[in-house]
């Protein structure tokens, strides 16, 4: 789901925050496929050089004949060339990888496709994905030989995401079989297999869920299953007028580290979806609602909380896409999207994309959600994404502030005075972790924060 989505101009959201000054991590990354080409270098220094702490890299499953010995990175019918110059060139500049594949070998799809599904989607074997994450576990693990630099070693890759987006049809079929939910189920078995084999070579790599698309269809047809329907049949937590489903009905939970979602909105970042299992940035909640019952027995054990990425998010701006919401409102979206899932528990979003896509063939057909424009020069929300800065007021009294910082320091809070900016408040914080606040501030007030040579948009909060 990867649309410029309507024009609304920003407004300060009316919500109250009771929170300390210093509050949890937020890692920031950006998912593009430009990461994946020989174009790549600038794009990662970019966005290093704009605070990015990861990046989401398709690695692809390319295999076009089945291999001899599938859990051996070496064997022969694997290539690896692409995927090790992209993780390569995303370390160098002091980025964390997230790898990503989505589609399956012919050879490890399903048998009998029908003619109307999707290629590579079609219930892609759970074995050939158990080995193939053991492949990857081992070939990414830091100590693998690097066959084009002999002598050296391929870096460390810390979290691998098996598939996009399995609540449509377009990346896994079937979705439905005479009004039953397939695709979760086999979508769980994909899961399990591909942590087994993560977990087999890498027991401390985590395993991230396919992040769901944020609209559905519908009714028990269609080619898009409600995003939150679909986790609750893939984490078991699906219930009738009188019982929740009992585990004997699900003999082998979801197992993974990383719950991920994909959470547009059609309009601001305030406004929630209109279908009940739908899921757009407000309404993060329904998924961490099940997520948390589903894991209460394990937690009840002394299992580690799963945690909640965002692996996708944007907005796409005008210019250059004539359809985009202004420059300066998309620098704000994008600071209140990184305040409103941090506020839902989220601790890493990658945003969709770093640089704008070539109206190639339309600007309808591609996306202009990057911080910078396709030349390379920033736009405001550059700004906003290496020190995304939310104001919002608590009360008649008091304004809220949120922020991340990209370094660590001392942080002024400026509120405009006249013509001149006068600081209100100094808070010392920690590079990449949030910070909440409040100032006193009746009437209509423009705010922003400073630390260092980095200053942040300002807000105006009526």
């Amino acid at each position: 789901m990867n649309r410029g989505l309507l024009a609304v101009a920003v407004a300060a959201a009316t919500l109250a925050t009771a929170a300390p000054a210093q509050a949890a991590p937020l890692q920031l990354g950006f998912l593009d496929g430009v990461f994946s080409t020989g174009e790549r270098g600038p794009w990662l220094q970019r966005a290093a050089d704009s605070g990015a702490d990861i990046v989401r890299v398709d690695i692809g499953w390319n295999a076009a004949t089945p291999p001899t010995n599938p859990r051996d990175p070496a064997d022969p019918a694997y290539d690896f060339t692409s995927a090790d110059a992209s993780v390569k060139a995303a370390v160098a500049d002091g980025l964390d990888v997230l790898a990503t594949f989505t589609g399956a070998p012919t050879w490890a799809e399903g048998p009998n496709r029908p003619a109307d599904a999707p290629p590579a989607s079609w219930r892609p074997d759970p074995a050939a994905l158990e080995a193939y994450g053991t492949a990857l576990a081992t070939r990414y693990d830091g100590t693998y030989p690097d066959p084009a630099e002999p002598g050296q070693t391929l870096p460390k890759v810390r979290a691998f995401q098996p598939w996009n987006e399995p609540n449509l049809s377009k990346y896994l079929s079937p979705q439905w079989e005479a009004g039953r939910p397939v695709a979760p189920n086999h979508y769980r078995d994909m899961l399990n297999a591909f942590y087994r084999g993560v977990h087999a070579t890498a027991s401390s790599a985590l395993v991230v869920t396919a992040g769901t698309a944020p609209f559905g269809d519908p009714g028990t047809t269609g080619n898009r299953m409600p995003p939150a329907r679909f986790v609750r049949e893939l984490l078991c937590e699906r219930q009738t007028a009188k019982r929740t489903l009992q585990a004997t009905e699900c003999p082998d939970p979801a197992h993974f580290d990383v719950l991920a979602h994909h959470p547009y909105s059609v309009g601001a970042p305030t406004r929630k979806a209109l279908n009940p299992d739908d899921v757009s940035i407000p309404d993060l909640g329904k998924l961490s609602t099940v997520l948390r019952a589903a894991e209460r027995d394990k937690l009840a054990l002394g299992a580690p909380r799963h945690r909640l990425w965002v692996t996708e998010v944007s907005y796409d701006s005008s210019p250059p896409d004539p359809d985009g919401i202004p420059a300066t409102t998309h620098a704000g979206y994008l600071s209140q999207t990184f305040f409103l899932l941090a506020k839902a528990g989220v601790d890493a979003v990658f945003w969709f994309q770093v640089r704008d896509q070539a109206p190639d063939p339309s600007y309808a057909a591609t996306n202009q959600s990057g911080i910078y424009y396709l030349d390379g020069r920033p736009k405001p929300a550059q700004k906003s994404f290496r020190f995304p800065f939310y104001a919002h007021r608590a009360s008649k009294a008091k304004v809220a502030l949120w922020g991340r910082p990209p370094t660590s320091g001392t942080v002024r809070i400026e509120r405009r005075a006249g013509t001149a900016w006068r600081t209100v408040r100094t808070l010392t914080v920690t590079a990449g972790n949030t910070f909440q606040t409040t100032i006193r501030a009746s009437g209509a007030s423009s705010v922003r924060a400073r630390l260092g040579d980095d200053q942040t948009l300002a807000w105006r909060v009526r």
